[in-house]
């Protein structure tokens, strides 16, 4: 019964639905591609050589399109945590945040500890840089799940703490031997780091994580229970109370995959090719990765062609400005607009959940007002403390 329920909820059918979450990307990159030229033609460039000059920039070569996958992973990493979250009806805006304490914990485990077998090493540095970024997660949830304190407003103000704090482990506990001329941390040990599977680029073995991760994140919400209780959970809390599932455990848990996740972009960059941590290292990933995710319309298949996307415009940004004489400005302009053009086309997702969300922190209020109010002639009987009460969990 459970399933002709949930299949009456989603209304169109699960064949519909994959049909409209793989045109989603689609029509946001067709519309942000047709805003860039309309810019164009208004500063008098051509939109076809500057395309052009895109598409060499991130494709023409075995190094460029390998570059481009580089610049890829991190968003698809990140987004994927990012379309998890979502699906539980949870705003993670703190990917920045988590994506710095991933890369804070893989240098320093990657940085220490000589001697352990290589393969040992990374992947401890690895681990430790994807339990960092979900326990940085961490709070931003329990404050939800406990006080009903909004989780996007805990979530930046954990980004703001991450960023000052890695500044201040650069600049002191963690800091490279010797003068450098900006801060920077002590280098990871060359037994745990990642090898580069392309010369001449920068992409290395972690991709294939990224890839694993893709395909378990899939597997998870499409055929396992716990991807199902996610989802109910997203749709409608109250009614995934009703059919027995521990709401704040999933909540708990769609949020701390988020986070880890985050952390293990961060690992991958610092051990696959950064190998040392430097401020702001990857200032607008986090931010970046939620375009990626509502562009892929939560679906791990999309997120993975709508981080392709991100990353070739950011690979192929500097070919466009040389082939193109476009100014690095213009350059930028363009690459915004493809960001406004995904919020406008998953404008229907966002609202979708941002009308859950309210819906369901207004029920809360209202029950616990009509429950603790003093003074009030008409006290509700203990009868009405059902399992839908929020207080009750």
């Amino acid at each position: 019964m459970m399933r002709v329920v949930t299949g009456a909820r989603f209304g169109l059918g699960r064949l519909k639905r994959s049909w409209l979450s793989l045109a989603l990307p689609v029509v946001a990159i067709g519309l942000a591609l047709l805003l860039g030229a309309v810019v164009m033609l208004i500063s008098g460039f051509s939109p076809l050589d500057a395309y052009s000059g895109l598409f060499q920039g991130a494709f023409g070569t075995l190094p460029q399109f390998a570059e481009t996958l580089n610049e890829a992973t991190p968003l698809l990493l990140i987004g994927l945590g990012i379309a998890v979250a979502f699906r539980a009806g949870a705003f993670n805006i703190g990917g920045v945040g988590q994506e710095y304490l991933g890369a804070l914990a893989a240098v320093v485990v990657g940085g220490k500890f000589a001697g352990l077998p290589g393969g040992l090493h990374l992947a401890l540095a690895t681990l430790a840089g994807f339990i960092a970024g979900g326990l940085w997660a961490a709070p931003a949830a329990l404050l939800k799940v406990r006080f009903g304190i909004n989780e996007v407003i805990t979530s930046i103000l954990l980004n703001y703490i991450a960023i000052y704090f890695i500044d201040y482990m650069i600049s002191g506990p963690i800091h490279a031997p010797g003068f450098t001329a900006a801060p920077t941390s002590f280098p990871v040990q060359p037994d745990a780091t990642f090898p580069i599977l392309v010369r001449g680029s920068d992409l290395n073995a972690g991709f294939f994580l990224a890839l694993l991760a893709l395909l378990v994140i899939f597997i998870l919400l499409r055929y396992t229970t716990w991807g199902y209780r996610i989802r109910l959970v997203g749709l409608n809390r109250e009614a995934a109370r009703h059919a027995g599932v521990h709401v704040d455990r999933v909540y708990l848990l769609s949020f701390f995959i988020s986070g880890a996740l985050a952390g293990l972009a961060g690992a991958i960059e610092i051990l696959g090719y950064r190998y040392q941590l430097i401020t702001g290292f990857a200032p607008n990933t986090g931010y970046d990765a939620i375009a990626v995710a509502l562009l892929g319309g939560l679906n791990p298949g999309g997120v993975g062609l709508a981080a392709l996307f991100f990353g070739a415009l950011a690979n192929g940004a500097s070919a466009m400005e040389a082939i193109a004489q476009l100014p690095s400005q213009l350059a930028d302009i363009v690459r915004t607009l493809a960001i406004l053009a995904v919020l406008a086309v998953s404008s229907p997702l966002i609202l979708d959940v941002v009308r859950r969300h309210q819906g369901e922190s207004e029920a809360a209020s209202g029950d616990s007002s009509s429950l603790t109010t003093v003074g009030s002639e008409r006290q509700p009987p203990t009868s009405s403390l059902e399992p839908d009460t929020p207080v009750a969990e």
